[in-house]
């Protein structure tokens, strides 16, 4: 079901408590979860939570404010399960009234709504016609038009200052063709490249994405960056004369973790491109270079960065340098110890969309933050004060504002939602919310909030945050089930943000922990690298931890344990299952077993683990054997299931392979389920089929064994 239109719909939802108010302690703030008259909304458990549930629910994936601050453009995305695909709409919600209208028909997959300069004319990105190509649609509604035809599609819109071009992404013309790739038998691969695969991508196959523009009136093309690498997030200057983006042209095995800024002087139309550009490097101290956002007068250049030679984890930071390179950068969020850009671990919101846009006076750059698991709209000046204006026991997400900077639209989840969208004015007063997706499904079911549970660290180190979701129908008399949930990364977070899974087990029975342990960012530096070099140790000490008090509090049968997780939580589901024999049954999914053989088969092993570790590979392969999950295997007695994407290439599938087999080898109770063409990221990003069939066979297992 797509949102409802007005005046069916409810109208808007004024958030006064929200003003002001920095993330603190989570009892100081209130859900933000209301009804239309402001109240909290208490969800009935009127049932159980059904893996089926999840493919009902309608997701926010982008949102973007008209210059004039009168309407939002939003795409929201559903499920069709039958055919094994998602389809999304473009809406269109008034900032003033709350009235919805569905834009586009949302057949197939309508997304990425980018608003003209002049607000007349919006462009997005669909797949009606089988590839993603930009198409425009008159502010006043009627019939669209396609104005790309590239053969390999084209992403990512971005209007030039005046309007008469837009900027895309597409791989057309390098590389090799869809013909061979896809020819009967497959194709025989000749390899010279250090990085050839990455997860999600699949094969580069030398198909590198560069930056394009078409004509808004002819629909002619003009490629603009050329060469043996990716670029990505172009910004036209004010002028539109120049563009700057992210790229990695000087160590393509560090693509994806190291980038440089580029600026490119646009290319007239009909220019012949050859193999490389002649684009202008930008010397800067950060080795990370993205979301690239010039200054109003075309004078600066904002970005997302992190300081050459950071250790995994370390802060990433706004920093600004000249758009002509003459002055030294400068890092302006370097006293404000948190994480810029980097979002909440969700199976159903997607937080990390990471953009920076200036104040139209040219004085300030907005930036999304993520402060001990909430994430909102802060601001810094150009000497380094920063200030809040979003915030809130929340995810807050794809800010974008109004020409004149006094209007902001944004879309949020929280513990209880799986987001909305909002609109605010410039300093984030007069906040309200505009939809109210999901409301049907969500009086039915059993929504928990989680009690909060933060303690002292065994060390004396850290205050770290752990939640407990309790049973539906919860009885403090009786005890209960426990599954402990782990998030990736490590350096990833858990926050203020819907998470399927924990209220479907929950709703099922079970009490459901999670923690944020350290290596996890947004609580400071010094937290997100305290376990570098010793994951299974200190971690898992406040995982345990964070066990022992849940139990402490009540209500927990201490004799029904369940441990999971993705990624990094599935390493440590298998390393502690390794070492103790505590919880019942567990279930690890995508994770990392064995460091050695990781090291050299996943997208990012090399360099990334060495950095992660803290050791040279070579000289320390005992120690990497030590410290992985499969060394341990002989000593498990928990029946474990291992859920895996075959095309993985973050934890390649080898990784669970090896933990199944090993396990069988030693006589424990063990399954394997594996998902054709699904990358690392299915928990949340995965087709329709496989994040149904993950979540029933979960479930299976665990009520099997609890």
């Amino acid at each position: 079901m797509f949102p409802k239109e007005l005046p069916e719909a409810p109208g808007p939802v004024t958030l006064g408590p929200y003003r002001g108010m920095l993330p603190g302690n989570d009892n100081d703030v209130p859900g933000l979860f209301l009804s239309t008259t402001g109240g909290p909304v208490t969800q009935p458990s009127t049932r159980q939570i059904e893996p089926e549930d999840l493919l009902k629910l309608q997701v926010v994936t982008h949102a973007e404010i008209s210059p004039d601050g009168g309407q939002i453009a939003f795409a929201s995305q559903e499920a069709v399960l039958d055919e094994n695909r998602y389809r999304s709409a473009i809406w269109l919600a008034d900032t003033v009234s709350g009235q919805q209208r569905r834009f586009t028909s949302g057949a197939t997959q309508d997304t990425d709504p980018r608003w003209s300069p002049d607000g007349s004319t919006l462009a997005f990105v669909s797949d009606r016609s089988g590839k993603p190509q930009i198409h425009l649609i008159d502010r006043a509604g009627g019939e669209s038009r396609q104005l790309t035809t590239i053969e390999r599609g084209a992403g990512g819109p971005i209007w030039s200052p005046d309007g008469s071009r837009i900027a895309f992404m597409s791989s057309q013309g390098n590389g090799i063709d869809d013909e061979e790739r896809n020819k009967p038998g497959g194709m025989i691969r000749h390899i010279t490249r250090k990085k050839y695969r990455f997860d999600v991508i699949g094969y580069i196959d030398d198909r590198f994405p560069h930056v394009w523009y078409v004509d808004v009136q002819s629909g002619d093309v003009q490629q603009v960056t050329a060469g043996p690498w990716p670029d990505t997030s172009p910004a036209w200057s004010p002028d539109g004369t120049r563009i700057a983006f992210s790229s990695n042209r000087e160590n393509e095995i560090t693509e994806g973790q190291i980038s440089q800024l580029y600026l490119l002087d646009v290319p007239s139309p009909g220019t012949a491109i050859g193999e490389t550009d002649d684009a202008q490097k930008i010397e800067t101290s950060s080795e990370l270079h993205a979301a690239p956002a010039w200054s109003p007068d075309g004078k600066q250049i904002a970005f997302i960065g992190r300081r050459a030679g950071a250790r995994a984890g370390a802060n990433t930071d706004v920093y600004l340098v000249s758009a002509n390179g003459s002055e030294s950068d400068s890092c302006l969020t370097s006293d404000w110890d948190h994480a810029v850009g980097v979002g909440i671990y969700s199976d159903t919101f997607d937080s990390g969309t990471s953009s920076l846009f200036w104040s139209p006076d040219g004085k300030a750059i907005r930036f999304g933050g993520n402060v001990r698991g909430r994430t909102g709209l802060f601001s810094v000046d150009t000497d380094g004060k920063v200030s809040e204006i979003v915030t809130g026991d929340r995810t807050a997400t794809v800010f974008s504002q109004s020409s004149d900077g006094s209007r902001i639209g944004f879309a949020s989840a929280t513990f209880t939602s799986p987001g909305n969208v909002f609109v605010a004015s410039a300093d984030g007063s007069s906040e309200t919310q505009l939809t109210d997706l999901n409301r049907d499904l969500l009086d039915e079911l059993p929504i928990q909030e989680p009690e909060h549970m933060p303690f002292r660290s065994f060390d004396d180190r850290f205050d770290v945050d752990a939640w407990l979701i309790r049973p539906a129908g919860y009885d403090p008399e009786k005890q209960y089930p426990l599954v402990q949930l782990i998030h990736g990364g490590p350096h990833s977070v858990f926050g203020h943000v819907f998470f399927f899974d924990m209220q479907q087990w929950a709703s099922h029975g079970w009490n459901v922990l999670f923690i944020n342990p350290r290596a996890t960012q947004s609580y400071g530096e010094d937290f997100a690298t305290a376990c570098l070099g010793d994951w299974g140790g200190a971690d898992w000490k406040e995982q345990e931890q964070a066990l022992d008090l849940a139990i402490e509090r009540g209500g927990v049968d201490p004799d029904r344990l369940a441990v999971t997780g993705l990624s990094y939580g599935g390493f440590m589901a298998c390393w502690i299952v390794g070492k103790t024999d505590r919880y019942r049954v567990a279930v690890s999914e995508n994770p990392v077993t064995n460091f050695v053989s990781f090291m050299f088969t996943s997208d990012i092993g090399w360099p990334w683990l060495e950095n992660e570790m803290q050791k040279p590979f070579w000289e320390n392969l005992d120690w990497y054997m030590q410290a992985s999950p499969i060394s341990y295997v002989h000593q498990v007695k928990t029946p474990t299931l291992l859920l895996q994407s075959e095309t993985d290439w973050r934890c390649p599938i080898e990784q669970g392979e090896q933990f199944y087999q090993a396990l069988h080898h030693c006589g424990v109770d063990t399954e394997m389920v594996r998902f054709p063409g699904e990358s690392h990221g299915a928990l949340r990003s995965g087709k329709p089929e496989s994040r149904l069939s993950r979540r029933q066979h979960t479930l299976r297992w665990i009520k099997k064994y609890l």
